[in-house]
């Protein structure tokens, strides 16, 4: 029996052939992919698919989108087809991301050194560094101190510096009282005052002041690099001599609150300018001058003393209390003696003869009001003893109440006040919630 399809057998195995067989496009594709340097991000559609070096068994056939991504360096995009065989190997040479410094500098014109190799004069656009490394960037320029700093980029993302250099030197704003004194800075004469010195050497500088009629003057001075120093002197002028008299003799001088002797007296070597002379005699009003002394003058002075006025002595226990005499605020003991609780002598001079009002105050304690008698030529003497007396300064809040007392110390550990009189309390610095200043009513 004779088989007849009405077309060739030939044609009729191959259409079974190819019903039976796999289809060819649906076969995965293997793809190498490498970088240099390895380690980059490999990304395929869309997906992340490891790191370089590596091989895909899984690509479908067709057209694909590869991403190559390593940090420093440029990104990659490529397209590959599946028609290029069997098995596609992708090799990929990454370029090296660079960053953008803007590089300025006050003053400009300065050399930039990146890591020792000079790459040119601020203000500059730089693009030749790598943005995934740190550079150490040097200025210079001749009269500033070099300026180091350090540059690291944030990817592409254009990086600003503005840089500020230090003078080398100093500069020296000079002035003297008289004016025009001339200057000699190491040496050097630079002018006459007032004057700006500018480019004073960092270093020691020396600055000598000339001024005829008056004592040369030396300053030594530490000049670093940068300083605007003010240098102003008070020249001194040349010495003079002042004679002083007193009638009666035998009063006691002082010059400017310095006792200097009793008269007659000659004193030599005073400094050109006004002095407050005062001659004090005991059982006669003191009595007090201006003397002006000129550039090598000399002075004479008599004081005739008037016997028309008497003296109070007043010492406070404890030293420290304010003195009121006859209304008046006189000032406050004192104790050469740290460790006295007896004040010196506080001495009222030129007080008129009969009664006065005498009030000693100090806080803490009990104002004593006295009503000395006080003689002509005579010494009235008034020992005041003050009395405790407690008076809250300050209030401390607790969880606990409220704790009114006299600060004794603060510290970040602890407050301390006086309860009563005589007795402390010491309050933790975690268990205060509030510290009450009590404003002390006159």
């Amino acid at each position: 029996m004779k088989l007849d399809l009405g077309f060739p057998f030939a044609l009729l195995t191959g259409v079974i052939l190819a019903a039976t067989a796999p289809a060819a496009e649906s076969v995965p594709v293997r793809v190498s992919i490498s970088t240099q340097p390895p380690g980059a991000s490999v990304i395929v559609d869309g997906q992340d698919r490891g790191v370089t070096p590596i091989t895909l068994f899984d690509i479908a056939p067709g057209r694909h989108h590869l991403k190559l991504r390593l940090a420093g360096y440029v990104e990659r995009d490529r397209f590959f087809n599946t028609n290029e065989g069997p098995f596609i190997e992708k090799s990929e040479v990454l370029l090296e991301e660079k960053g953008l410094l803007l590089l300025k500098s006050d003053p400009p014109g300065c050399d930039i050194q990146v890591d020792g190799v000079s790459v040119g004069r601020t203000p500059r656009l730089i693009t030749s560094l790598a943005s995934k490394d740190t550079y150490r960037v040097r200025l210079r320029k001749p009269g500033y101190l070099d300026q180091n700093i350090q540059v690291r980029f944030n990817g592409r993302r254009p990086l600003v510096r503005e840089e500020r250099l230090v003078l080398a030197s100093g500069t020296l704003d000079i002035m003297s009282e008289p004016v025009g004194a001339e200057v000699t800075v190491n040496g050097i004469v630079r002018g006459v005052t007032p004057i700006k010195v500018t480019e004073v050497p960092k270093g020691r500088a020396v600055v000598k002041f000339h001024l005829d009629g008056f004592a040369d003057e030396v300053r030594e001075l530490a000049i670093n690099a940068g300083d605007v120093q003010t240098l102003p002197v008070v020249l001194k002028g040349l010495p003079g001599t002042i004679h002083l008299i007193s009638v009666p003799d035998g009063a006691r001088f002082y010059v400017n609150d310095e006792s200097r002797g009793k008269g007659p007296l000659t004193i030599t070597g005073l400094i050109p300018g006004e002095y407050s002379v005062r001659a004090e005699l005991e059982g006669y009003a003191t009595m007090s001058k201006t003397v002006e002394i000129g550039n090598g003058g000399s002075a004479r002075e008599e004081f005739r003393l008037s016997n028309v006025m008497g003296r109070l002595e007043v010492r406070t226990e404890p030293v420290g209390a304010q003195v009121v005499f006859d209304g008046h605020l006189l000032g406050t003991t004192r104790s050469s003696d740290r460790g006295a609780t007896v004040s010196d002598v506080f001495p009222i001079e030129n007080v008129l003869e009969g009664e006065h009002t005498l009030i000693v105050r100090m806080d803490g304690y009990a104002e004593s009001v006295r009503h000395p008698k006080v003689e002509s030529s005579k010494t009235a003497i008034a020992n005041v003893r003050l009395k405790r007396v407690f008076e809250p300064n300050v209030e401390i809040v607790t969880a606990r109440g409220t704790y009114p007392g006299v600060l004794i110390s603060n510290s970040p550990e602890a407050v301390v006040i006086e309860v009563t009189l005589g007795i402390t309390r010491s309050f933790p610095r975690d268990e205060i919630r509030k510290i009450n200043f009590i404003s002390r009513k006159e």
